[in-house]
């Protein structure tokens, strides 16, 4: 049976400016036969940012319905998959890649039986701008809504998730001192990684001293994309892409990386390396298959692919199997019902 639960992020930050840390449990009562672990718990890094270490095994799947006006969720996976649902948008959230969304609202699902390890660090989107300096001009515009509307997109932004990133998230996981070292270390450590993601962030694009982009450009750009969405199965060359969108290469090249931080090629991988994903874990058909559904010729040119986007072979996840899930429950309405906020 699927437990269904709901989650406040803004009732939680309210609750943590009173106390240091809150544990599940007081959301949602006991937890011992959801999340396999010590701790599951949320943890005052300041009053707008808010630190979820995530290690424990699933042990009944669940959906949790999450809330977070105005706020902006920084996830690091390390090991594990689950899935975000935001409006009718389904992305997979694993070690690939940091996933940054401010979405109002999505459900997050996992499967029994899966090891989750990793941090969520969730902080105030003013905060990222006038604190951390987050600069919009640097940011695609496709994503910027992510740091510039409280309305948000349902899509993440997927960004490389580089080594100081996943040390820094590593070593929070496993921290072994106790408080008041505890406290101290990580809120140092939360903030280091924000510095580096924001760091990343007002490096992806150049300096707004260039010719903005003309909107014909922009139009042809959001056509190529929405072809690639579309094509997964047979995606276009980069040069067929160029003629049915009516720009030459080096504008098609250019206005991916202004708008989505990325090149046609690594945007089209993307795509198709996510619906593979999803066929493997949601679908009885075969690894050959899910090949040629999303455009690769045979078993071993996909395989390869795959193993090289997300460091393990896709055998892997189809091996993991599916667990019937069986009706749901819903296990509480969140820690503003339960402290009378």
């Amino acid at each position: 049976m699927r437990k269904s639960l709901q989650l406040d992020f803004k009732a939680i930050q309210a609750e943590l400016r009173n106390r240091p840390i809150i544990r599940s449990s007081e959301a949602w009562g006991p937890t011992e036969d959801i999340f396999a672990t010590r701790h599951h718990q949320y943890r005052r890094i300041d009053d707008s940012t808010v630190l979820h270490v995530m290690d424990f095994h699933v042990v009944q799947p669940y959906a949790i319905d999450t809330s977070r006006k105005n706020l902006v969720c920084i996830q690091i996976i390390l090991t594990g998959t689950y899935n975000r649902l935001a409006s009718d948008y389904v992305d997979t959230v694993n070690s690939a890649s940091v996933q940054i969304t401010n979405f109002p609202r999505s459900v997050s699902e996992a499967r029994a039986g899966e090891r989750l390890r990793g941090i969520l660090i969730v902080v105030e989107r003013s905060h990222l701008l006038e604190h951390f300096g987050v600069n919009l001009d640097r940011i695609p515009v496709a994503y910027r809504p992510i740091f510039a509307s409280d309305v948000g997109m349902v899509q993440a932004m997927k960004i490389p998730a580089v080594s100081s990133v996943r040390i820094s998230a590593e070593q929070i996981l496993s921290c072994k001192y106790q408080e008041p070292l505890r406290s101290i270390y990580f809120i140092n450590k939360t903030t280091e990684i924000i510095c580096d993601i924001v760091y990343q962030l007002n490096s992806m694009l150049p300096s707004r001293s260039r010719i903005a982009q003309a909107p014909s450009v922009f139009h042809a750009i959001e056509a190529a994309a929405a072809i690639y969405r579309r094509e997964l199965h047979r995606p276009p060359t980069l040069e067929q892409l160029a003629i049915r969108v009516g720009v030459n290469r080096n504008a098609l090249v250019s206005g991916f990386l202004e708008n989505f931080g990325v090149t046609p090629h690594a945007f089209s991988l993307n795509l198709r390396m996510e619906e593979a994903q999803n066929f493997l874990r949601n679908s009885n058909l075969s690894i050959s298959e899910i090949a040629r559904r999303v455009g690769y010729g045979g078993y071993a040119s996909f395989s390869r692919a795959f193993s090289e986007h997300f460091g393990h072979a896709p055998s892997a996840v189809k091996d993991e199997g599916e667990r019937p899930i069986a009706g749901s429950h819903v296990s509480a309405i969140g820690i503003d019902a339960r402290h009378g906020n």
